[in-house]
């Protein structure tokens, strides 16, 4: 295989998983149980057919891979809802952290994945580009996941502005690795963003399958350990 120089990673499914991989509604619950909101309304159903409409709104107004954060959702239904401004601030924040707390919980690095990209970084510059809707938590889950040692520099969509596939973001993780497309492989867990994404930008990519059965004909791998092996 070509000799690389850096190595880009997608961040969830890749390199960290989730004990509960969350379904749409459970990032509103994960917001709602337990927050302040609870109060102001009638159950969980109500608050999500609030969140469902704040969600659409946003995305008929933006460009398709335009991104944005659960940040915006809450302000928007805040908005709605008719709060004044302090308690308006007050309630998103809460929403935020109840729903932070929720997620961060959930993460972890399997020992097989840590141990491969500790074995990587000692010949590769490493980074991680990821589509996430919390500006700086991709910095804070590999922080708490015991592996953001290993990557030089980590790209999240919340605060780029753009999201996987549009060609901004991988743009945007080379100028920051600081090496060229030709030196340049992604591995991740989603054929569109992880695959296709990179190669439409000249970046080679190899799609971390995890055994599933996929229809498309492509470089891939089952098992993450098989890094180690084809690199």
């Amino acid at each position: 295989m070509k000799r690389f120089k850096c190595i880009m990673f997608d961040c969830m499914e890749t390199i960290v998983d989730m004990t509960q991989l969350p379904e749409k509604s459970d990032y509103a619950l994960w917001a709602f149980q337990g927050s302040r909101c609870e109060g102001h309304f009638k159950n969980f159903e109500e608050f999500y057919a609030y969140y469902k409409r704040a969600d659409e709104h946003i995305l008929s107004n933006i460009h398709q891979y335009r991104e944005y954060d659960f940040e915006d959702i809450y302000v928007d239904i805040m908005k709605e809802k008719h709060f004044g401004e302090k308690e308006s601030r007050e309630l998103v924040e809460d929403l935020l952290e109840n729903f932070w707390t929720s997620y961060r919980d959930k993460c972890y690095v399997k020992k097989e994945i840590k141990e491969t990209i500790s074995y990587l970084n000692r010949e590769y510059v490493l980074g991680v580009v990821s589509n996430f809707k919390v500006k700086g938590g991709i910095e804070e889950l590999l922080r708490y996941t015991g592996v953001r040692k290993y990557f030089s520099f980590v790209i999240n969509s919340a605060e780029e502005g753009w999201r996987k596939p549009h060609p901004r973001i991988y743009a945007s993780a080379l100028t920051k690795a600081k090496f060229s497309s030709e030196d340049t492989l992604f591995i991740g867990d989603d054929f569109v963003n992880d695959y296709e994404g990179p190669r439409s930008s000249g970046i080679a990519s190899i799609l971390f399958n995890k055994g599933k059965s996929v229809k498309y004909s492509c470089r891939k791998i089952n098992n993450f350990t098989e890094l180690r092996e084809i690199l």
